[in-house]
């Protein structure tokens, strides 16, 4: 598989996590499956037994605030490869807003798009950012396949002005990608999260979110 067409979904989660707080698991435990970077990733299967749930549980010397303006923001990917198109479908607030995305894939995948809400909400000593895929009446028409993701970030204060970040993915990337490079995806989300939320945290853009 293309190092590159890895790269291009797991730019998703930059953009800009099942309206519920938890996703459609078979009822079963995590279970550990890798440690990079200080980062611990867990497996747990999904209702549908192909596609599995990701886990991925690090520490951020950031505050919560300014890692959710990490994750809402959406004037940083202006750079990256393979998006094609981005158009904001409906906007709410800052913390409520649908977005649909257009990427360019590698032969000999078809390209993908995907249409997802992403909110923001307060909960104890920090904050839950959901990204949920959803139908929309002004999405428009696919460019291949449309690939659908949720996913939760849950941001908790600890001490020492830092926060414990726990990010939570399931992918399916529909169409000619079988489940198992969907799965591979999902396993590299949570830790490239992580480190991509650490890379920024003190740069000059990063501001405290605002409710």
């Amino acid at each position: 598989m293309s190092r590159l067409l890895v790269k291009v979904f797991l730019i998703l989660s930059f953009s800009t996590l099942f309206t519920s707080n938890s996703f459609p698991s078979s009822g079963k435990k995590w279970k550990k499956v890798n440690e990079e970077s200080d980062i611990e990733v867990f497996l747990k299967p999904s209702s549908n037994k192909t596609l599995d749930i990701m886990k991925g549980v690090g520490i951020v010397d950031g505050s919560p605030e300014k890692i959710a303006f990490i994750l809402l923001d959406s004037t940083q990917k202006k750079n990256w490869d393979g998006l094609q198109k981005e158009k904001v479908l409906e906007q709410k607030s800052h913390v409520n807003k649908v977005f649909y995305q257009a990427y360019e894939v590698p032969f000999p995948f078809s390209n993908r798009d995907i249409v997802f809400r992403i909110t923001c909400e307060k909960i104890k000593d920090g904050y839950l950012i959901k990204y949920n895929s959803e139908k929309h009446s002004k999405a428009p028409k696919t460019i291949g396949e449309r690939a659908t993701i949720h996913a939760n970030y849950y941001l908790k204060r600890i001490k020492g002005g830092k926060t414990l970040a726990s990010v939570e993915v399931i992918f399916d990337l529909k169409g000619d990608v079988p489940s198992f490079i969907s799965n591979i995806i999902s396993r590299k989300w949570p830790i490239s999260v992580i480190k991509h939320v650490r890379r920024k945290i003190k740069q000059s853009w990063v501001k405290d979110i605002k409710f």
